[in-house]
């Protein structure tokens, strides 16, 4: 109960303070204040899963040494990184790589301010591999490749509309444990592939294709908050779930939407069902997750074991 208790009061705290450019936590476990080590004396080990990431990909940063009091904050590729206490006590921090990263060596930023004394800062290096990612041609209606202008003001629009999420301030981790897959089926399409639309080169993919007749389920694939419920040009019947800490997981070309703005769902919870809706060329699932504005990999997160030591 108490640990439950400091775990609530911390999520409240976090989704409020940054320092710059870095997202800060606060320790506030309570008690051994007089005996901790003083920062010159401490013993903080930064651990980053996996410990060479590829293009695309997620990373998990564990930091062990923090004591109550703490300030702890840290960034990589100019984004914040955003610490929590997981269920079992860990300091923990998700990270993504965008897919344009380039290969080679990034630095991980990392600064733990006591509540009496001078700051520590670390820095580790992250090594990025290069992924390797296919090319996919599709045929799919000429509107959808070059929309005619009639059509500019919605698609723009729907642009605005989405933007106001991104832009919107962090809200408290509201996911536990493990993400569950949506749905299982064929994958279809996966991450990253360079999308080519009736010859002509248009996007990367950033998400994952799942196959599934129409009217199959599809559920969220953790807890958080439904912040948009909408039909798109291109994505069609549409579902995004805030899972807090800037992660959020999208759901595109759905047939039946059954949530609404604002509704908080849990994982594994149905929430809408598999269509044919916005440019797409048969009923699919679409599925993004987002982190601090950039797309990752789904697949890695939905078999991350987040109880365990390693993806």
């Amino acid at each position: 109960m108490i640990r439950g208790l400091v775990i609530w009061m911390l999520e409240a705290l976090f989704c409020r303070a940054s320092y710059a450019a870095a997202f800060c936590a606060v320790l506030l476990l309570g008690g051994g204040l007089a005996e901790a080590n003083p920062p010159s004396q401490r013993d903080l080990r930064l651990r980053v899963i996996p410990e060479r990431p590829i293009q695309g990909s997620f990373i998990l940063v564990e930091l062990e040494g923090a004591v109550p009091g703490d300030r702890v904050s840290g960034s990589f590729r100019d984004r914040p990184l955003r610490f929590f206490l997981d269920d079992s006590g860990r300091l923990r921090a998700l990270g993504a790589v965008k897919l344009e990263c380039p290969a080679g060596p990034h630095p991980l930023q990392l600064q733990v301010v006591p509540p009496e004394g001078a700051s520590i800062s670390q820095e580790t290096v992250v090594t990025i591999r290069e992924g390797r990612f296919d090319d996919q041609e599709l045929r799919v209606r000429r509107k959808y490749v070059k929309p005619p202008k009639r059509l500019h003001a919605r698609i723009r629009k729907d642009r605005e509309a989405i933007k106001k999420i991104w832009d919107a301030p962090p809200t408290a981790r509201a996911w536990q444990g493990n993400f569950v897959w949506p749905r299982r089926d064929t994958i279809t399409s996966s991450f990253g592939l360079r999308r080519v639309f009736n010859g002509e080169l248009q996007s990367r993919h950033r998400g994952l294709d799942i196959d599934g007749r129409r009217g199959s389920p599809v559920r969220a694939i953790g807890s958080g908050t439904v912040v948009m419920v909408s039909d798109r040009y291109y994505s069609g019947g549409t579902v995004v779930i805030d899972h807090g800490l800037r992660l959020f997981s999208l759901y595109f070309h759905l047939r039946g939407k059954l949530v609404k703005v604002g509704q908080q769902v849990k994982a594994g919870q149905k929430i809408g069902t598999v269509g044919r809706s916005g440019r797409a060329t048969g009923p699919h699932l679409h599925l993004s997750v987002k982190l601090e504005g950039v797309y990752f990999d789904p697949q890695q997160l939905l078999d991350f074991d987040f109880g365990g030591e390693a993806p």
